[in-house]
This record gives C-alpha cells, structure tokens and sequence, in this order.
C-alpha cells in the first residue's frame, strides 16, 4: 500500500501555501519541493522529522513542473544531499537552466507583451521579470518522464502528461490504488492558472488553455478515489472538479466577451485587462495578461472574436453575430 504524506509550505504567492509530497515508495520520494524561502525550508525539514525522516534520506525528487513554488528549494536539497536523482518532464531542464532559452524567453516576451498592448517600459520590465524568474543553480534533470512512463522508484504511478497551467506539466496516477499527484493541473476551489512559456526559438507559441481544456477532458474518468494537488485540499471527486474548472474558464471567457460588447470597436488586451480587473492589474501584470492572452486565444479558435495588428499592436474585436 502507497504512503503518502503531504507538507504544507509557505509562500508569498494569493494562493496561499504550496504542498510537496513524500511518497514511500522503492525509493523514498519527494514530489516538488517548495518556493524558496527560510520559512518554507524550517517547514520542509521540520515535516520531514515529524515524519521521522531527514533530507539525506530522499533518494528521489520529481517535479510536476518548473514553477519556482514547485522548484524552488531543489538546490538547497541538493546542497545538503547531493546523492539524490531528480526527474521531470523533457522541458523541465531546458526553462530552468538553458542561459540561451532564458535570455530569448525574456525577448520573446517583450515583443508578446507589446503586441498585446503594454507600453515599451511595461513590456520589458515585466518580460525580464518572467524570464529570469523560474532557474536551477547547480540542479540537473537525471531522468525524463514522459508520457505513459512509471516512475523510477515508484513502479505502481504511471506519467500522464498535462500541459496548460505550463508546458513541462507532468501528473502521476497509481491504478493500483486509485490515487492521483496532480500538482498544479488540477486545484479545488480555485480557476486553473494558465501561464505561458516561451516556446523553443523558431517555433509557434503553444495556446496553453486550449491545451488545459484537453488536458482536463483527458483525466474525466479517471477513477481516483484521492487526488493531491499543489493547492488547496484534497479531492474526493476528480470529475466535480474538473467541471469547476471548466465553469470558470466559461465564465472568465464571457466576461471578455462582455468587455469587447462596450468596446465601440475594438480593443487591445491590455485594454480588456484594465476594463475587467480596475485596481488589481497593477501588481500582477503577468498574471492577467497570461489569462487573457489564454482565453482571447480560445474564442479565436472559436470564431467568436478576430484580431488585426494596428502599429504592432493586436486589436480584438468581436464578430458578426455575437
């Protein structure tokens, strides 16, 4: 039988606390490790004691995603315990350490950022932001998982891969007893984040909600008695939530509907932000323009609004019949 135990850890992020999980497994696992803060690591450890249990006993980690809640205390885990072996989607290494893909993630985002709509200043200030946020130090990725792969270590939970809230997304299911790791796919009582990742220099950018929609509609069905998320509690009914998730996503599209209903003709994405989050854009500019870049991209794909570039600027206007 599989234990698991969960440790809440502390972050500065509206979401509240991020949890990592020990699994006691072949191989003794952590599941993400945390943002990388003082509080959070005295939290790590003083779990892990309780649990009776220290650093140097994890032979494993394996990571979710790249997001620095997830990441950020891999190399201070490394430093004290430089044995272990971590494993993560194929991307994973590439968005934290690549000095080449992070310097064209942060120029890739200063021209999104301007087509959207940012002035010049915002869109540099807050591109650099993105693409220096997320790094490993001395960190590697020893081993790729991918999907329909079992994990080394953990032999019952097998990869599925679930791209949308980023691009390296990885969840863990065990058939055997029904229990379903998630990280960030799927969070009770909260709209699935949609963050953008730049993609490999010289390819398209990927449309991560269309991507969360499937990635959603993949795991319907699935019979976890118990999923454990990044956030928020653990979930008794996969399906209950999955449906939320899709509810807000609805909704959050109607709301840019409505937005572009009062527009006289058309608007810029950044206009939509200001219009729909009055006073709250200002300290999350990433955040919003991630989520509305997102779900302007699935009405496109719905034939519900089209967009022409005006001085390098895209113009979203609503069509014929809506």
């Amino acid at each position: 039988m599989q234990k698991i135990e969960r440790l809440e850890l502390t972050t500065n992020f509206p979401i509240g606390p991020v949890y990592s999980y020990v699994v006691f497994g072949e191989k003794l696992t952590l599941i993400d490790a945390g943002l990388k803060n003082e509080e959070g690591w005295n939290q790590l450890n003083s779990g892990l004691h309780r649990l009776g249990i220290s650093i140097s006993d994890i032979e494993q980690i394996v990571l979710t995603h790249h997001h620095n809640d997830h990441t950020g205390m891999v190399d201070w885990i490394l430093e004290r315990n430089p044995s272990l072996s971590i494993f993560a989607h194929k991307d994973t290494e590439m968005i934290l350490k690549d000095e080449y893909y992070l310097e064209w993630s942060s120029e890739f985002f200063e021209k999104l950022f301007i087509e959207f709509g940012l002035t010049r200043e915002m869109a540099a200030q807050w591109a650099y932001r993105k693409g220096h946020r997320d790094y490993f130090e001395i960190a590697t990725v020893d081993g790729v998982l991918k999907e329909g792969d079992y994990v080394p270590g953990l032999p019952s939970f097998q990869v599925i891969e679930t791209p949308g809230h980023s691009q390296d997304h990885i969840s863990l299911y065990c058939a055997d007893e029904q229990l379903f790791l998630c990280g960030d796919h799927i969070i009770k009582g909260v709209h699935g984040g949609i963050f953008l990742d730049a993609p490999v220099h010289g390819t398209e950018r990927a449309k991560p909600l269309l991507q969360y929609l499937d990635s959603l509609e993949k795991c319907r069905g699935l019979p976890a008695k118990l999923t454990y998320s990044g956030h928020g509690p653990i979930i008794e009914n996969l399906d209950e939530a999955i449906d939320g998730h899709i509810n807000n996503i609805e909704n959050r599209a109607q709301r840019v509907i409505n937005t572009l209903k009062k527009a006289k003709d058309s608007a810029t994405g950044f206009e939509i932000i200001q219009d729909m989050y009055k006073g709250r854009y200002e300290k999350a500019v990433i955040t919003f323009v991630f989520e509305i870049v997102s779900v302007l991209d699935l009405l496109l794909e719905r034939n519900i609004v089209a967009a022409q570039k005006h001085n390098g600027v895209y113009q979203y206007r609503l069509v014929n019949g809506f």
